[in-house]
């Protein structure tokens, strides 16, 4: 079924463009303003990260969703097959990203630099992404309106806890900060398998065993 919706168009039509294309003409944007230039590596990887992340945040929205809820094509199939759409969008534009701007970096340092944004960008998309298929499983048909701001807010607060630095520059703190990161990725990760259940699942009781209950009738 799933290739079958790719195949034909119809999940990439049921898929909200806008912010995507949005996402992408902001970044030609400002890497046309910044003219070619890579003076700050990772300021501008992040800014482009953060661009990309606020663009992926309306990927899980779906005016079908219930519509589609008494369908035997699962939750979180669909919920996974969305992600994967906006993957397709964000990795390779990710990748060329990192090409351009990491090849004026010190040669040394392009690995480090370059794995540990990659995780920042995969934490703010997971996280966005896990509100929004909470959101989804509370019945909003269109949760990436809040993703955004959520994700924005998220930001200034990890900004503003200087005993646990977050968006640090490439140095000492570097390693423990994205160790923190992966934390949240996970955390994340977690989080949005949880919201990706169906809300109609139940956990079966080991008293409610079908044949027990024909053994009982």
């Amino acid at each position: 079924m799933a290739c079958e919706l790719v195949r034909s168009g119809h999940l990439v039509r049921s898929l909200r463009l806008a912010p995507f294309v949005t996402g992408a003409a902001a970044v030609a944007a400002f890497l046309a303003a910044r003219d070619g230039g890579t003076h700050d590596v990772i300021g501008d990887l992040r800014v482009l990260g953060l661009l990309l992340a606020l663009g992926s945040g309306y990927v899980l929205d779906d005016g079908a969703a219930v519509t589609l809820q008494a369908s035997p094509y699962s939750l979180a199939r669909r919920l996974w097959l969305r992600i994967g759409c906006a993957a397709v969008v964000v990795v390779p534009l990710w990748t060329a990203l990192l090409a351009h701007f990491l090849s004026s970096a010190p040669a040394g340092d392009r690995w480090a630099l370059g794995l540990g944004l990659t995780v920042e960008l995969a934490a703010a998309l997971t996280v966005i992404w896990a509100v929004a298929a909470w959101g989804r499983r509370h019945g909003f048909e269109h949760p990436g309106i809040i993703t955004a701001p959520l994700l924005l807010a998220s930001l200034l607060l990890a900004v503003s806890i200087p005993q646990a630095p977050m968006l640090v520059g490439s140095g000492a703190q570097w390693t423990s900060a994205h160790l923190r990161w992966s934390g949240i990725l996970v955390g994340a990760t977690c989080v949005l398998v949880a919201g990706m259940r169906d809300p109609a699942a139940r956990r079966r009781s080991p008293d409610r065993h079908p044949t027990r209950e024909r053994q009982r009738g």
